[in-house]
């Protein structure tokens, strides 16, 4: 397995900054200070010795950064300029790390670190991609406690909501020196899991025919007959969406 380092930095990388459509003061709190948590100034993954192990694999939920337009939650902070009310930010380059709910920016003073629970949604923008959307998982009743403080992917909007959540699993270092077994690696695994929405609560969603059509029930034979004349098959992720879609737009 190729190993990864955890946190690789390239400060030589542009920073795209848009002075149209951004609102010039939740710049500014973000570039000053206002909403600064803090900026990585080592390799160390937090909670963890990295100085004799290696890191297998990454905790960001995406390596490369992406150009973003970023929402923040309503709130008035204070910045060296003075009060400011956080709105937006557009056309900003950020990476967001799943371990710990924080979002990376790269700005012109260097890689900043936020919270995540400041920032309401997202849209990632990437060359000849369709851009993807992003929603706090603060702004959902979860009372099944099935996730962390994150980010759902919207996979498909509407009355019935398709989310994705992006699981971070960490393997820690098992090696047993006396008996030279075991390994010395952080090892670190992300899975995707399904939610779907029921007014304002999320609910795990493992897809099959039978929950598909249980979740569908009011519109049971449309979805049956839609789901056959096309040779769709739930378990695939592009079919499901197109099952949420039709869904949705009836």
């Amino acid at each position: 397995m190729k190993k990864l380092a955890i946190i690789i930095f390239s400060l030589s990388q542009p920073m795209v900054f848009a002075q149209n459509g951004m609102m010039q003061n939740t710049k500014d709190a973000l570039n000053l200070g206002g909403l600064r948590v803090g900026q990585h100034t080592s390799t160390m993954l937090y909670g963890f010795d990295t100085r004799t192990t290696d890191v297998l694999g990454t905790y960001y939920l995406e390596q490369d950064w992406s150009l973003a337009t970023v929402r923040f939650y309503s709130r008035t902070i204070s910045t060296p300029k003075g009060t400011v009310k956080l709105d937006s930010l557009t056309d900003v380059q950020i990476k967001v790390i799943l371990f710990g709910n924080e979002v990376e920016f790269n700005t012109p003073e260097g890689i900043k670190i936020i919270s995540g629970t400041l920032i309401k949604s997202f849209t990632l923008q990437k060359p000849n991609q369709i851009p993807k959307n992003y929603v706090s998982t603060l702004e959902f009743v979860d009372n099944y406690d099935k996730v962390k403080p994150s980010f759902f992917e919207i996979l498909v909007d509407g009355k019935v909501k398709l989310l994705e959540y992006t699981k971070i699993n960490i393997q820690k270092p098992d090696y047993v020196e006396a008996f030279n077994t075991g390994s010395k690696d952080i090892k670190i695994t992300k899975e995707k899991e399904y939610f779907i929405t029921q007014g304002n609560e999320v609910l795990k969603f493992k897809p099959n025919k039978r929950s598909v059509l249980a979740l569908m029930a009011d519109k049971r034979l449309e979805v049956e007959a839609f789901i056959k004349q096309n040779n769709l098959f739930v378990k695939d992720r592009a079919d499901l969406l197109q099952i949420f879609n039709f869904y949705n737009g009836k």
